[in-house]
């Protein structure tokens, strides 16, 4: 397994996940997003799956930056946000992003973990691509094995490494 963005962590802007795509205002200034864009692109694929290694980690922003840098250098990237996505929806979702594939658009598939929804599962053994997103400090070693374990270890060609998706709660 490669690192597709070694030892580097992806900011979170203030904007919502939702926002992501306009809160990236000089996307091709950070060296980092350069990076992981470049090592993206020397992946052969048409349909990409994000996994994040634990819950708290989400993949819909790097989806969204992906897409964003591609957008930048005239291609079209679909990012489909497939955290509700069920288990029984798995297979028709599929054949749309089949569809789109063969129209020369690729698709992001940005899921769950596997702890938090089965349906990662089969979405990423089905695209071309799969990358582990991890979030360091949140990710744990044993949930990042099992979601390899319960994906197969075959089908990821890389890590990343990602701000956790939300800031941790003050104790008090």
């Amino acid at each position: 397994m490669t690192t597709l963005v070694p030892f580097t962590q992806l900011e979170r802007s203030n904007a919502s996940e939702e926002d992501a795509p306009t809160a990236l205002e000089s996307s091709w200034d950070r060296a980092d997003w350069q990076r992981m864009w470049l090592r993206t692109q020397d992946l052969d694929w048409r349909t990409l799956a994000l996994v994040p290694g634990d819950e708290q980690t989400s993949t819909l922003a790097v989806a969204h930056l992906i897409a964003r840098l591609a957008g930048d250098r005239g291609e079209s990237i679909r990012v489909a946000d497939t955290r509700a996505l069920r288990l029984n929806e798995v297979e028709a979702f599929l054949e749309e992003a089949r569809r789109e594939a063969n129209r020369s658009t690729r698709v992001i598939f940005a899921t769950k973990s596997p702890s938090g929804s089965l349906a990662a599962v089969p979405l990423a053994q089905a695209a071309d691509c799969t990358i582990l997103c991890v979030s360091p400090g949140s990710t744990s070693l044993a949930a990042t094995r099992i979601t390899i374990e319960e994906i197969g270890r075959t089908h990821f060609r890389g890590s990343l490494l990602v701000g956790p998706s939300a800031a941790p709660k003050a104790r008090r």
